[in-house]
């Protein structure tokens, strides 16, 4: 039995615990702060893609933003700073832990992946349930919908905030690998697909991104925030999706009042 299939396997019967000790958690009213915060207000949602490098982050601070992952590694090199960080990712919980754990920027980490942090340093982070199915969640008091991308939470939880327009940075959508089925694989050599070589350390352990996958839960969204009224733009410096209109740099800064 192969690797993939075990994965597969065990996947909805931890879903489900997950989703039962959430509940009993009561952590989900918690989330409700977030409802409408961002009403109207135009929004950057930065991926973790090379294109950072060249992406002038200095001229949108103080715009509401999400940062995913390890993005905190960009901080040295910028002045802007996103609003709040969201993971999925339990191998990024394992390895940034103690940066989560002491960040000044609020972290949301979905709940599956509290027992990767020091049981000291839990409650430096807050939590949100991610559900086992594709669907786009309104309402992320009661999960978000889960589709191997930490970009498609993101969006839900940028949705449930009010922003509009949402505008994408970072969101290459390209890498050096490509899977159909969850692969891990230990990184060898500088991190190419990251911002930074270091991001994925040679020796450490990442999943190879299923690309197809993150364009159908794209599509979702795009769908949910048409119904809403809203949009999402994809400003991503050289970026290969094709799901969201594109908009230059200079057009972000004037949607965002610069």
């Amino acid at each position: 039995m192969t690797s993939s299939l075990l994965i597969r396997l065990a996947y909805y019967p931890r879903a489900y615990l997950s989703g039962l000790t959430w509940k009993l958690s009561g952590l989900g009213s918690r989330l409700t702060e977030l409802k409408g915060r961002f009403e109207g207000q135009p929004m950057l949602v930065v991926g973790n893609g090379p294109s950072l490098n060249t992406t002038p982050l200095d001229q949108f601070a103080g715009i509401p933003s999400l940062g995913m992952n390890k993005i905190d590694l960009l901080f040295p090199r910028t002045t802007w700073r996103p609003s709040m960080i969201i993971t999925i990712n339990s191998m990024v919980v394992y390895q940034h832990a103690a940066n989560f754990a002491a960040s000044e920027i609020p972290i949301y980490n979905c709940w599956k992946t509290r027992w990767l942090i020091p049981r000291k340093d839990r409650g430096a982070v807050n939590y949100f349930y991610q559900t086992p199915g594709h669907e786009f969640s309104c309402d992320i008091t009661k999960g978000v919908g889960i589709a191997g991308t930490v970009t498609y939470s993101c969006l839900q939880f940028a949705h449930y905030m009010g922003a509009n327009p949402v505008i994408l940075f970072g969101v290459d959508h390209s890498f050096s690998k490509d899977s159909k089925t969850p692969t891990y694989e230990t990184r060898k050599g500088p991190d190419s697909d990251h911002f930074d070589p270091n991001y994925f350390a040679s020796g450490t352990k990442w999943g190879i991104p299923n690309l197809e996958r993150n364009e159908l839960a794209y599509r979702t969204a795009k769908e949910a925030f048409g119904k809403s009224g809203r949009v999402i733009y994809d400003a991503t410096i050289g970026g290969k999706l094709q799901v969201f209109e594109k908009i230059s740099v200079e057009t972000a800064l004037n949607l965002c009042g610069r």
